[in-house]
């Protein structure tokens, strides 16, 4: 016997939640947790993401995304980080190390969707991250129709009308 006593009721605790199944397709807001500089196994560099559901519906539930940066075509991972940038409110800049940190805990919308692979369970993906509803889109400038100025001209009784010449 030890002189060590304790005395848990173990019927108080709640079941873990472990459904790992995807969560709905929908519009979620999300925040990344943490990040990571990987090498693949073909040697290429991938930063890997992990975010968080942050609710009402599936709050909590975790979603991952690798984006390589480095190999042979990284422009698709590249413009899906700055879409994530942009998400987050932030200006897309240049992205490196030192600002991954600051991306951290930064709320945002994306719509996510469910994949599906041969050989693999499905699981979610985020499809799309949402631009902040108060970030302005800038669009060139359209013209303005040229106007085309009117004059006035006395008529046989004195009154004056305007007339436009074109």
């Amino acid at each position: 016997m030890s002189d060590f006593d304790f005395n848990i009721d173990l019927n108080a605790i709640e079941e873990p939640d472990n459904d790992f199944s995807p969560i709905e397709e929908g519009t979620y807001e999300l925040a990344a947790e943490e990040w990571e500089q990987k090498t693949s196994k073909n040697n290429n560099q991938y930063l890997k993401v992990k975010y968080r559901v942050l609710g009402p519906n599936y709050a909590n539930r975790v979603l991952w995304e690798n984006f390589t940066i480095g190999g042979a075509n990284p422009t698709i991972a590249i413009r899906r980080l700055k879409e994530w940038i942009v998400a987050v409110g932030q200006e897309p800049g240049v992205l490196s190390a030192d600002r991954m940190p600051g991306l951290m805990s930064q709320a945002f919308f994306a719509k996510v969707g469910i994949e599906e692979s041969v050989g693999y369970d499905p699981q979610n993906k985020i499809v799309t991250f949402l631009r902040p509803k108060n970030t302005v889109r800038v669009t060139p400038q359209q013209t303005q129709p040229k106007v085309t100025p009117t004059q006035s001209v006395p008529t046989a009784t004195g009154a004056s009308i305007s007339a436009d010449w074109d």
